[in-house]
């Protein structure tokens, strides 16, 4: 009996290390509109993509333009603080949020989004009322919906001039 219960606490520790270990990241699946800068530029000297969440990056038309920006999940080189790079292509740069980089989010500037664990695209499409007071935002281009599972969310959309956020959920 002794013997049965370390073999399923084996298997279960084994289990709970496979699920929680962050995914590899190969090179040839980054976009290659933003390889140079992710791998080579000024960029790559201070972050590096960061597995921990899946898909390690979002393709969308984050600024409107009609071209495809991405969005990837990163880590801070410095002190490990994890945020979202995303690459605009009619900017042909990185924009960081989080990462060591302060991020407005509910009033508050965040420099480490760790407690993000869920993301995905938000078409381009009239927002619906959250929990935020003010006027709603109109998207010029799609917005990415993160947020920490089965709690509360928020939209991260470009205003024309930098990304902002507004509270869908609590």
């Amino acid at each position: 009996m002794k013997r049965l219960c370390h073999s399923y606490a084996l298997l279960i520790s084994l289990f709970i290390a496979v699920t929680c270990a962050a995914q590899e990241i190969k090179i040839e699946n980054v976009p290659d509109k933003a390889l140079k800068e992710i791998e080579l530029g000024a960029f790559a000297q201070a972050y590096v993509l960061n597995g921990s969440m899946n898909p390690f990056y979002l393709r969308g038309d984050f600024d409107g333009d009609g071209k495809p920006d991405y969005a990837f999940w990163i880590k801070a080189k410095a002190k490990g603080e994890v945020g979202i790079a995303v690459w605009l292509t009619s900017q042909r740069k990185a924009i960081v949020l989080g990462a060591g980089t302060p991020f407005r989010l509910n009033g508050t500037k965040e420099t480490n989004l760790n407690f993000l664990d869920t993301w995905k695209v938000f078409g381009k499409k009239e927002v619906e009322r959250g929990v935020e007071a003010g006027p709603l935002p109109k998207l010029l281009g799609e917005a990415i919906l993160a947020g920490k599972e089965q709690s509360s969310n928020g939209l991260i959309y470009w205003n024309g001039k930098s990304f902002a956020w507004y509270q869908q959920g609590d």
